[in-house]
């Protein structure tokens, strides 16, 4: 074995990180982008959709223990509600680092309220491919031996068009307004 083999097989190894980093990365700054919208538009709890209702409650109450609730933990989640003040969606309002595929996707766009994009089947091999070499499961080597860049390519198109297609909905739900009631 030369090191032109092992060269081309890490480099291939590092497509797959390099395909999951753009995936994580569209579906983190597409929630920023909601929630900036959100922000300068000055949106009021009253004012959100029933889907950010609830992600916006269940990211604010993550913290209070249901046993010792205090009223210093509490109480400011429920002054924003009563005195009508603006609200942020937090961009870790969802959590989901390291493991993004198509059915954390569908997953996300049920909570927020987009719609979801379909197919996606191509993603699990990225996520699990990124994750075997992100845990030392595996070795660039043996991740990049099994894949010809023919189908790193077919992954990579695969995978742009799904994107795409949430960057498409993202931006349908943002220009409809569908974060509000």
């Amino acid at each position: 074995m030369t090191i032109d083999e092992e060269l081309s097989k890490i480099l291939k190894a590092n497509g797959f990180i390099l395909l999951y980093n753009l995936l994580e990365a569209t579906v983190r700054n597409s929630i920023k982008a909601i929630g900036n919208v959100i922000e300068s538009e000055g949106i009021k709890y009253q004012d959100f959709s029933e889907n950010l209702k609830k992600l916006w409650i269940n990211h604010s109450f993550k913290s209070v223990d249901a046993q010792r609730i205090k009223h210093e933990t509490i109480g400011p989640i429920l002054d924003q509600i009563v005195n009508n003040e603006f609200l942020r969606l937090e961009e870790d309002a969802i959590s989901f680092s390291g493991n993004i595929d198509a059915q954390k996707i569908r997953e996300i766009a049920k909570r927020i309220g987009y719609k979801a994009p379909k197919d996606g089947r191509e993603l699990v091999t990225i996520k699990e491919k990124r994750n075997q070499l992100a845990h030392g499961e595996k070795t660039f080597c043996e991740i990049g031996r099994n894949f010809t860049v023919g189908e790193l390519v077919r992954l990579k198109d695969a995978m742009t068009s799904y994107i795409s297609e949430v960057l498409d909905n993202v931006q349908d739900y943002i220009d409809t307004k569908a974060y509000r009631i």
